[in-house]
Formats: structure tokens, C-alpha cells, sequence
């Protein structure tokens, strides 16, 4: 079953409630040890304005913030690893074509790999930024939650 998607169907209103949930326990709201007042122990009970649920939601559901991220995280993976296969390839060839003119230890596409280095750096680089960047809008969408009741 490898390789094989699921989709599931659920309302909006329960996503939304798991959503929620989630965050709240992630956060430690349900925790009495972490409970400084009688209405913080009761935060869990109030309810979200559109505001606080769409801000709630930026990284959960398709076209969601965190869905385009992941997304691009996926895609930069694959261009990282489509750079990796690409160089293989071309050393591969190089080789076989120098062995072919009796010339093993020439280079001829030194310039052309030493670009496709690069750009491989770069994916890395974008594929870290992407995950810091998505991590960081978790960590700032529940701080803001907490802090801003």
C-alpha cells in the first residue's frame, strides 16, 4: 500500500473544533499546573472570533499558509534531488565521453557542474528556509493565541 493517498471528507466545523482542541493542548491550557487564575483555567471555554479562527487555521487545510509551505517544502526537496540526479547523470556521460576521445582525466563540463553546485546549495538553503519559516508561523500563531485571550 505504499505510495497510495487517502483522502478523508470531514465538516469544516469539525476541523475546526480539533483544530482548536489541539492547540489548546498543545499548549499546556488544559494543564492545572500551568493554571496562574481561575479564567485561564477556563480559556478553553471561550469562544473564538473569525479573526482568532482564521488565524487558528493559517496552517491547517488545503489553500491554507502552511498547505502552500508544505507544499513548496515538497517541491524544493524534489528540485534538490532532481539537481543531484541531473549532476549524476552528466558526470557519468562526461566520464564515458572522455574515456571514448582517450582523454579519462579531462573535464569538459566543469563550468556546468560547478553551476549546478550551486544551485544545489541554494535548494538546500530554500528547503531549510521553508521549514524554519513554517515552524516559526506554528510557534507565532500559538503564542499569539495564548497571549492575546
Amino acid at each position: 500500500m505504499a505510495g497510495r493517498e487517502v483522502t478523508i471528507a470531514l465538516p469544516l466545523k469539525t476541523v475546526v473544533k480539533a483544530a482548536v482542541i489541539c492547540t489548546l493542548l498543545g499548549t499546556g491550557i488544559f494543564a492545572q499546573s500551568n493554571c496562574q487564575s481561575a479564567e485561564e483555567s477556563l480559556a478553553f471555554d471561550r469562544k473564538f472570533t473569525r479573526e482568532e479562527l482564521l488565524l487558528l487555521n493559517i496552517a491547517h487545510g488545503q489553500g491554507s499558509a502552511g498547505f502552500f509551505l508544505l507544499e513548496a517544502l515538497g517541491k524544493s526537496k524534489e528540485a534538490t534531488r532532481n539537481i543531484e540526479r541531473a549532476m549524476s547523470q552528466m558526470r557519468q556521460i562526461e566520464s564515458t565521453y572522455a574515456k571514448s576521445k582517450g582523454r579519462p582525466d579531462d573535464k569538459f563540463l566543469t563550468n556546468a557542474e560547478l553551476k549546478l553546485t550551486q544551485a544545489r546549495q541554494r535548494s538546500e538553503e530554500v528547503t531549510e528556509n521553508v521549514s524554519d519559516g513554517f515552524r516559526e508561523m506554528k510557534r507565532a500563531v500559538k503564542e499569539t493565541l495564548i497571549r492575546n485571550p
